[in-house]
């Protein structure tokens, strides 16, 4: 009897000791897949461009070789399935790295969540070649909005 209960104490031992072992790799695996490489983007979001026509000034650096315009999209998420398009627009890449601010007019509407509501927002940047549909990189900006 004592040797089935000391078989079943090395077994939730190795099994515990593996367990704690194998943490700390799946953080760090968590940790390194939100890092991305490539392309970023940052938005000057500021309390002007709430339910506004007016979309905020895009920063964009290390765009793809290649890139001829970008392709920006402000969706608000409401399901991990659905997605409500809010408008954007497209802008030419010209070097600098900015989509400046008001220039998003295809059908824009900035993030207004009903009064005493939080919503989640995106948007969502291409970097696009005039070669091919498929876009050479895609960022988001995720963001919550009262």
């Amino acid at each position: 009897m004592q040797g089935m209960v000391c078989g079943a104490a090395r077994v939730f031992c190795l099994f515990t000791l593996c367990a704690a072992m194998l943490l700390p790799a799946c953080a760090f695996r968590d940790e390194a897949d939100d890092v991305q490489e490539g392309m970023r983007i940052r938005v000057d979001l500021r309390e002007e461009h709430r339910c506004s026509r007016m979309s905020p000034a895009i920063y964009v650096s290390d765009a793809p070789e290649g890139t001829a315009y970008y392709d920006v999209r402000l969706v608000e998420i409401q399901s991990e399935a659905q997605e409500v398009f809010l408008g954007g627009g497209a802008w030419e890449h010209d070097g600098t790295g900015l989509i400046p601010e008001g220039v998003l007019t295809r059908h824009y509407r900035g993030p207004c969540p009903a009064s005493g509501r939080t919503g989640n927002y995106a948007f969502v940047v291409s970097a696009m070649s005039r070669k091919s549909m498929q876009p050479l990189a895609v960022r988001l900006y995720r963001f919550t909005q009262e």
